[in-house]
């Protein structure tokens, strides 16, 4: 998967050790932490290193792909695709000062686009807290539909919640898929 991709307003890029305390401060947020699965609570010292420093295997293993969000050379969150049961999983945070800008939208946009001409897939999946409206929005505005309800285990709450899991096929998202041209500007 490519090293850099870039929006009308968002570069999307590979994470760095020096991002390491903006992953900290952003993520480390209780209103962001809560609405997502994997992330603990209090977000500690030296967790984001940890967590970038898996990045190049992952990637090179085709294990999962983590993308820096960048607007204006600031870092304001991250979108990436994880393998999980056969498919590959979408996921994304921002931070909250950075709320309903539609920059998760856009960038969940390019990421998708790119996995789908990049990536064998024949689909992705996704996946919500039933109480975090704004992801399921993003989510339906990228194309993906409900399929099921699940349980998630949150990890910053320490117990399981209700979710939904979503699916975007290639063939719905070819109408959604931006030209090749888009990506790599």
């Amino acid at each position: 998967m490519q090293d850099v991709l870039r929006t009308d307003r968002l570069v999307l890029r590979h994470f760095t050790p020096d991002d390491a305390p903006r992953v900290q401060a952003l993520v480390g947020n209780w209103k962001v932490a809560r609405m997502l699965a994997r992330v603990p609570y209090p977000y500690k010292d030296g967790m984001a290193e940890q967590w970038i420093a898996t990045h190049e295997a992952r990637r090179l293993s085709g294990e999962g792909y983590a993308y820096a969000i960048a607007e204006d050379g600031d870092l304001v969150g991250t979108v990436g695709l994880d393998r999980a049961d056969g498919a590959y999983e979408l996921g994304y945070w921002v931070g909250e000062r950075h709320w309903s800008k539609g920059i998760a939208t856009e960038a969940g946009r390019a990421l998708v686009a790119h996995a789908f001409q990049r990536l064998p897939l024949a689909k992705l999946t996704a996946s919500h807290l039933v109480e975090n409206h704004a992801s399921g929005r993003v989510l339906t505005k990228l194309g993906f539909r409900y399929i099921a309800e699940a349980e998630i285990w949150s990890e910053a709450r320490r117990e399981k919640l209700r979710g939904l899991k979503m699916e975007l096929s290639r063939s719905r998202a070819g109408a959604k898929l931006l030209p090749a041209s888009e990506m790599a500007r």
